[in-house]
C-alpha cells in the first residue's frame, strides 16, 4: 500500500508542480528475484536544490523506500509494481509527485486460454495470450458442437472442445462412465451438471434453491472503502457475497480520461491508488471491471463507475422508464449536471441525481 503523508505548515504555501517530474523504472529477472532500477527523471529547470524519495509498491503486499532495491517474490504469479517518486525543494516549498506502474510475471504458470482450430476445433497454445479466456466462449465461435469423452483420469465426462467426443449427450457419456449427476451454480445461467459427478448440488431442485437468491453479476456485490490517506486516494475495492467466485480472474480500475489506477488478477479484492499524475489529485470518477470464468461454463465481465460526492464514493445506477422514476421512492440529496454544479430538474439535458443510499441516477428526460 502507498501511504502518502504531508504536513502542512502554518503560513507556508505547497505548490504542486505539473508535468515537471517523471516516475519511470526498469527491472531484470532472476528466477523469483527482480531487481528494479529508478529512471525517474525531472525538469532540470524546475529546482537546483531538492531532495528526492522514493516508494515501491511491489504489488504483492510489501513496499521498499530505497532507489533500487532488490525484491523476491515469494508466489508466483502475475504482479503490477509501481514507483512513487516525490522532488521536495524544502526552500520554496515547492514539489512534485509522479507514479508508475508496470506488470511482471513470475513462474512460468500462465493462465489457460484458447484458439479455434477450424480442423481440429479449440486448442490451448500454452502461451497465456489465446483468443477467447473461455472454453466455452471458443466452442461458440468455432461453431463446434459439444461433445463428451470419458476419462477416469478426470473423474467422469469431459467436453474435449473439438466436436469430436466419443458422446454426442452428457447422459449418454454418464451412463458408459457411471457418473452420477451432480449440479454448480454460475451466476449468470443458472445452474448446470459439470459432468464429474462431483457437483456441489446432488440434486437440480437444491442447487436451484441456492441459485435464486444470489447475484447475477459480481458488481452487485462490490463495495469501496478508503484504506489510508485522504478518503479518495487509498481504495479497496472488494466483493461482499459468500455466494460469488472464490477468485475474480482480473480486476483493472481507470479513470475517466483512461489513467490506470490498479490492476488485479486471482483475487477477492482490488487496490486502488486514485491520483492524477498531472495535477497530484484525486480523481472524482473511476470506473471498475472485472472478469472471471472460475466455475462457470460462460465467462463473465462487469463494470461499475463510482463518483464522489464530496463525503463518500457513490455507485452509479441507471433509470430505464418514466414509470421506474415515478416509483423512486429514495431520499434525493441533490442534482447535478455533467460539470458537477447542482441544479434543479430539467428537460432535454443529462443531469444526475444522487440519493442519501449512495446510488446516482443518470437521467435525460426529453420534452
Amino acid at each position: 500500500m502507498k501511504k502518502l503523508l504531508l504536513t502542512a505548515v502554518t503560513a507556508c504555501t505547497i505548490l504542486f508542480a505539473q508535468a515537471q517530474c517523471q516516475a519511470n523504472f526498469s527491472f531484470t529477472q532472476n528466477g523469483p528475484t527482480t531487481t528494479f532500477t529508478d529512471m525517474s527523471t525531472i525538469n532540470a529547470g524546475w529546482s537546483t536544490n531538492y531532495s528526492v524519495t522514493w516508494e515501491w509498491d511491489f504489488g504483492d503486499g510489501t513496499i521498499s523506500t530505497q532507489q533500487n532495491p532488490v525484491h523476491t517474490y515469494a508466489n508466483n504469479g502475475i504482479y503490477s509494481p509501481c514507483l512513487t517518486v516525490l522532488y521536495f525543494d524544502s526552500v520554496i516549498i515547492n514539489m512534485c509527485i509522479s507514479v508508475s506502474c508496470d506488470t511482471l510475471l513470475i513462474g512460468n504458470s500462465l493462465p489457460a486460454s484458447w484458439d479455434c482450430n477450424p480442423v481440429n476445433g479449440c486448442f490451448d497454445p500454452g502461451t497465456g495470450s489465446g483468443q477467447y479466456t473461455s472454453l466455452s466462449a471458443c466452442q461458440t465461435a468455432c461453431t463446434l458442437t459439444p461433445s463428451w469423452d470419458c476419462n477416469p483420469n478426470m473423474l467422469g465426462c469431459s467436453d474435449p472442445g473439438t466436436g469430436l467426443g466419443q458422446y454426442t449427450s452428457l447422459s449418454a457419456c454418464q451412463t458408459a462412465c457411471s457418473v452420477t449427476a451432480s449440479w454448480e451454480c454460475d451466476q449468470v445461467n443458472g445452474c448446470y451438471d459439470p459432468g464429474t459427478g462431483i457437483g456441489q448440488y446432488s440434486s437440480l431442485s437444491a442447487c436451484q434453491s441456492v441459485c435464486s437468491s444470489v447475484s447475477t453479476s459480481p458488481c452487485d456485490s462490490l463495495t469501496i472503502t478508503s484504506t489510508g490517506g485522504s478518503m479518495q486516494t487509498q481504495l479497496l475495492i472488494s466483493l461482499n457475497s459468500s455466494g460469488l467466485p472464490a477468485y475474480i480472474d482480473y480486476w483493472v480500475t481507470t479513470s475517466n480520461d483512461g489513467t490506470l489506477l490498479g490492476e488485479d488478477s486471482l483475487a477477492t479484492s482490488h487496490n486502488v491508488y486514485n491520483l492524477n499524475p498531472i495535477s497530484t489529485l484525486p480523481y472524482d470518477t473511476i470506473n471498475t471491471c472485472l472478469s472471471y470464468t472460475m466455475n462457470t461454463p460462460s465467462g463473465i465481465i462487469c463494470c461499475v463507475t463510482w463518483i464522489w460526492n464530496g463525503s463518500f464514493w457513490a455507485r452509479m445506477g441507471s433509470v430505464t422508464s418514466v414509470d421506474e422514476i415515478n416509483l423512486d421512492n429514495k431520499k434525493l440529496i441533490k442534482i447535478v449536471d455533467v460539470l458537477g454544479r447542482e441544479t434543479f430538474p430539467k428537460n432535454n439535458e443529462i443531469l444526475f441525481y444522487i440519493y442519501e443510499d449512495g446510488t446516482i441516477d443518470k437521467r435525460y428526460i426529453k420534452e
